[in-house]
């Protein structure tokens, strides 16, 4: 096998926003802040079980407390050295002494909930974003933000070292209505609070809806000669986490470069690494946004070239290791027909779902079938005896997702042969389960029903939704299905079609939670049917003309049953057209979202945020 063909540290490019936290903006009691340790740049999180520590350097809603006062008054007060307050979480639990330890898991509002702020310096007067301060429990003992005996632990005791109580408090988002009447500084904007995203209708999508047209380091590839290789003029993967407000999205330049950008909340460029000079396959952040992995492989027609995964820290992205992955019987080099979930993400398992042509050698040689590789999360190191392969062939299509609440990855294969159907299974652990199948058609020689799928984790149960086109072999066009699959792989509700009376096609499809039984579905909308080689899924152009692809975007709400809510937004109209062939619709730490490359050779990308409240 070649060498990873990673660049060397001088081809690597950082980029990087200017330093925050200078002192400037006032903060006012009722708005939300992040507190972080400047010994270690590390910020005040809240995990889901209310477990409070310093390990990360996230800025995302984990690391957002609510400054509430102790007893509310009738207008906006500024915030000020010696004052109390109580820290409110974004789980609603409230940041809380337990005997010299601090968590945030109740919810109650007590004494021990009660902190005293003051300026580090020990000066009085106003406390302002980029101010350092020091924590203090009702008993007066100083809270000790890194713990020596126990780093990014934290404490509530004395310590002489003044570094490990100092923290620098920054404004997050402004919640309140009015502006400290001591800030000298300008006022700051206030925000209006989204809806709840469970609670969007068809007008709530639109006004929700926000474009950012972002310059590339690097035009996107636009010389792509081949089927099967070099599919990259089109093909881009954007990944994001509810856990932090990080986004990151991954495409070939001009130059073959696997660029790799990071954003923040805002949608400001934060760091920008190239991987290597092969094909882009994957992109996903681990649940808790701690780190970012990326699959590169293919694009070179060369048996025995690179497929590797690679760890990265967030927000640094610096790698934590790089290591190789693929079959003893399938290769990805000499295909990369990628689909919308080619990996799929835990704190352990990294599981990489997808097709490619059998090696020479074996008893396969020629044919195209399926691979399933799972990777140790931590070391890197291939699990071979967890490995699948060849559970599907001759012309396949993939997905996979990852449900952190059941610890089961459930992977889908349609094919025209073996099977000529789409078929869900499962993964937990070792064990493999299932077999559910949605029937479709194949000829056995390339033609198929099913052209392009995704499959995404209910965050409210331990079940998924997943969404599918399929066409007719008598001609009807593509068709938009939606099921409903619970960890079991039993059907909950559907299969069932979207769009019945709609006289057109739908053309590709994602899928994301809104909120409890709510979906959030994106496609594509053509008068009549584009895709007449159903072999060639994932080709770079798909022979779509370009007006299609820049008004055919649209969005629909539907329930748990697959039922529509409302009519589809057309967001196309309103500038934020969704991609085709390999498209994500991703939940954020405010909402969701996706990217729209401006096309081949082009060094634009549209990045479409729909805010909205997560539950």
């Amino acid at each position: 096998m070649h060498a990873l063909s990673l660049l060397p540290m001088a081809a690597v490019a950082f980029l990087t926003l200017p330093a925050r936290g200078a002192p400037g903006g006032d903060i006012v009691l009722a708005d939300e802040v992040f507190f972080t340790v400047p010994r270690t740049d590390r910020r005040l999180t809240v995990e889901k079980t209310g477990f409070a520590h310093t390990f990360w350097a996230h800025r995302g809603a984990w690391q957002r407390f609510h400054l509430e006062e102790v007893a509310p008054s009738a207008s906006a007060v500024g915030l000020s050295s010696g004052q109390q307050v109580m820290l409110k979480a974004w789980t609603g639990g409230y940041l809380t002494d337990k005997g010299g330890r601090m968590s945030a898991k109740s919810r109650d509002t007590s004494a021990s909930q009660v902190w005293t702020i003051k300026s580090a310096d020990g000066s009085e007067g106003p406390i302002v974003s980029g101010s350092r301060v020091v924590l203090y429990s009702r008993h007066g003992a100083p809270v000790v933000v890194d713990d020596p005996e126990k780093p990014g632990r934290l404490a509530v005791r004395d310590e002489s070292d003044v570094s490990r109580l100092e923290l620098v408090i920054e404004l997050a988002r402004r919640r309140s209505t009015a502006a400290s009447t001591t800030s000298t500084a300008p006022p700051t904007t206030t925000t209006t609070t989204p809806r709840a995203c469970a609670d969007l209708d068809a007008a709530g999508l639109a006004s929700a809806l926000s474009v950012k047209t972002v310059q590339l380091p690097s035009a996107l590839r636009s010389r792509c000669p081949g089927f099967g290789v070099d599919t990259s003029c089109r093909h881009a993967f954007y990944a994001a986490t509810p856990s932090n407000e990080a986004h990151a999205l991954l495409y070939n330049d001009e130059e073959r470069n696997a660029t790799l950008l990071l954003f923040d909340g805002e949608d400001r460029l934060l760091r920008t690494r190239v991987l290597g000079t092969e094909e882009v396959r994957g992109l996903q952040f681990e649940p808790s946004g701690a780190h970012l992995v990326a699959l590169i492989s293919g694009g070179t027609n060369v048996w025995g070239s690179p497929s590797y995964f690679v760890k990265m820290e967030v927000p640094s992205l610096n790698i934590v290791w790089t290591k190789p992955v693929d079959g003893k019987r399938v290769g990805l080099e000499k295909w990369t027909p990628d689909n919308t979930d080619t990996i799929a993400v835990s704190e352990t398992r990294y599981v990489l779902h997808s097709s490619g042509n059998c090696r020479e050698g074996q008893w396969c040689a020629g044919h195209q079938g399926d691979t399933l590789q799972v990777v140790d999360a931590v070391t890197g190191e291939q699990l071979k005896d967890e490995g699948r392969e060849w559970s599907a062939s001759h012309s396949c299509k993939q997905m996979i997702a990852y449900n952190d609440n059941s610890k089961v990855f459930l992977y889908a294969n349609a094919g025209d042969a073996y099977p000529q159907a789409l078929e869900f299974r499962a993964k937990k652990a070792k064990s493999y389960y299932g077999g559910l199948r949605f029937d479709g058609w194949g000829n056995m020689a390339g033609r198929q029903g099913v052209t392009q799928g995704a499959i995404k984790a209910d965050p409210h149960s331990s079940g998924f939704a997943s969404v599918w086109t399929n066409g007719t072999e008598d001609g009807r066009p593509d068709k938009l299905y939606y099921a409903g699959i619970d960890s079991s792989v039993a059907f909950v509700n559907g299969p069932r079609e979207l769009f019945p009376n709609s006289p057109g096609t739908e053309i590709g499809g994602n899928i994301a939670p809104l909120g409890p039984g709510r979906w959030l579905v994106a496609y594509n909308e053509a008068p009549s049917d584009l895709i007449t080689d159903y072999l060639r899924i994932f080709y770079d152009n798909w022979n779509i003309p370009e007006s299609v692809r820049l008004t055919g975007g649209r969005l629909a709400i539907i329930n748990g049953e697959g039922a529509v809510v409302g009519e589809p937004v057309d967001v196309a109209a309103l500038g934020a057209p969704f991609p085709v062939e390999i498209n994500h619709l991703v939940e954020r730490s405010d909402g969701l979202g996706w990217v729209y490359l401006d096309g081949p050779g082009k060094s634009t990308a549209k990045i479409v945020h729909l805010r909205c409240k997560r539950a």
